[in-house]
């Protein structure tokens, strides 16, 4: 399982603020109810100044709730919370294109660079790897389960203990064949037991023990492998 990098800073400072956004909007619903209803005692206006009352401190409350629940969920790192968040700066740049078209010159600017600003950081590769959005960009193949495909090969090492250190064993080197002639016969580190000298055709042409070349007669040298008859 990959784990979870940390909080960006960012996201720290968005998260505090969007608390605090909420606590205070939720005092300021509650307190809007409590007037709403102290209103609707009035005689003639009451009862609709207590309806709008009602209906503003209901939205307030609502929206309170879900700026509240942000804020925690982009401390936890929510993949929920980053998605409210998306939408409402969305619906918040759209507000804010809105009071820019009815002259709301100030407050539109305002509203334009700061939600901008917030959808370009919410998608930050960083900050969607925050919230699982995305996955690691530091490390690609993090994570992947284990392939059995074809191995390359590797050198074989050996401990010199001499030196303590490894040392690479390479693949063996061929040995070159000293006989140019058809056999391939390639003598050992120790030198055998030279067999008999008589020619296996019954002594009249001389062959090489060694190489079985024929030779000249009364040669004391093989020509071919110059091993010494």
């Amino acid at each position: 399982m990959m784990r979870r990098p940390s909080r960006p800073v960012g996201i720290t400072i968005l998260a505090l603020f969007e608390v605090l956004i909420g606590i205070v909007g939720f005092l300021a619903s509650l307190l809007i109810i409590g007037f709403s209803a102290l209103f609707s005692t009035l005689p003639r206006v009451g009862a609709l100044l207590g309806t709008i009352g009602l209906i503003v401190g209901g939205m307030l409350l609502f929206f309170s709730l879900i700026w509240l629940a942000t804020g925690v969920g982009f401390l936890h790192g929510r993949g929920w919370s980053w998605t409210l968040g998306m939408i409402f700066s969305v619906l918040s740049l759209i507000g804010a294109i809105g009071a820019l078209t009815i002259g709301l010159i100030t407050g539109a600017v305002g509203g334009l660079i700061f939600w901008s600003l917030l959808l370009y950081y919410l998608t930050r590769t960083h900050v969607k790897v925050f919230f699982g959005k995305s996955g690691s960009p530091g490390n690609l193949a993090y994570g992947l389960p284990y392939t059995l495909g074809p191995q390359v090969a590797q050198p074989q090492i050996a401990t010199n203990a001499s030196y303590g250190r490894p040392s690479t064993i390479g693949p063996p080197a061929a040995v070159p064949s000293i006989s140019q002639g058809p056999s391939t016969y390639v003598p050992g580190p120790s030198s055998p037991t030279p067999p008999s000298s008589s020619s296996p055709n019954g002594g009249k042409v001389p062959i090489c023990p060694y190489c079985h070349n024929t030779l000249p007669m009364g040669t004391k040298k093989c020509l071919t492998c110059g091993a010494a008859l």
